[in-house]
């Protein structure tokens, strides 16, 4: 039997489910984002955090004679990966994964770190395109712990600041300084901080696909 820690690229899912909540206030003006440009980017931003993270997984513990021959370990992940936005520039993911274990104590944990820039990475929404290059970058950090090969509590940030621009007309900078937790146990996701300039404070159940 395996147990593995829920990995921290639902951080991503999580940043556009909060943006899609009605804990979101605010509307936007000529220098601001409009709520629903908010909620689509922040759908975007999440499809290439997971698509851009796909592949990196939590420790794995396992008691049968085929598991690894060595009781603990730590093992430290570093990359960068770029990926081509729908209406041209790019967006470049580095940072890096710790994860330690203890196979027999069935313990351990993740710890995650990356850098998001944005180079005029641009979005067509509603018929207008919005162009975002990083100012300079946002910041992605999760951590979660394992005992007794029961997932703990997740804790996850997202921080940073983009600049924008609209075809349509408008410009300006975007702070981001969101804070998520997630009850495995429970099931319960609580977001909060800004987006945007959009406030969210969301609570509710989610359940993981």
């Amino acid at each position: 039997m395996q147990r593995k820690l829920l990995f921290p690229t639902a951080l991503a899912a999580v940043l556009a489910l909060a943006a899609c909540d009605r804990g979101i206030t605010n509307a936007g003006t000529a220098n601001q984002l409009s709520r629903s440009d908010a909620v689509a980017l922040a759908g975007d931003f999440g499809d290439q955090d997971g698509a851009m993270l796909d592949g990196f997984g939590g420790p794995a513990f396992s008691a049968s004679p085929d598991g690894p021959s060595f009781a603990t370990s730590t093992v430290t992940t570093t990359f960068t990966r770029t990926r081509t936005c729908p209406q041209g520039g790019d967006v470049k993911l580095e940072g890096s994964l710790v994860r330690s274990w203890d196979r027999a104590a069935q313990t351990g944990s993740i710890q995650f770190t990356a850098t998001r820039t944005e180079e005029a990475c641009a979005f067509n929404h509603n018929g207008a395109t919005i162009t975002v290059t990083g100012s300079p970058n946002t910041q992605l950090t999760a951590s979660q712990s394992v005992t007794n090969g029961t997932p703990g509590i997740r804790t996850a940030t997202k921080k940073g600041s983009f600049t924008w621009t609209k075809s349509t007309g408008g410009s300006g900078t975007c702070t981001v300084d969101v804070t998520h937790t997630w009850d495995p146990a429970t099931h319960t996701l609580h977001v909060s901080g800004t987006l945007c300039r959009q406030t969210i404070d969301v609570t509710r159940t989610w359940t993981q696909s």
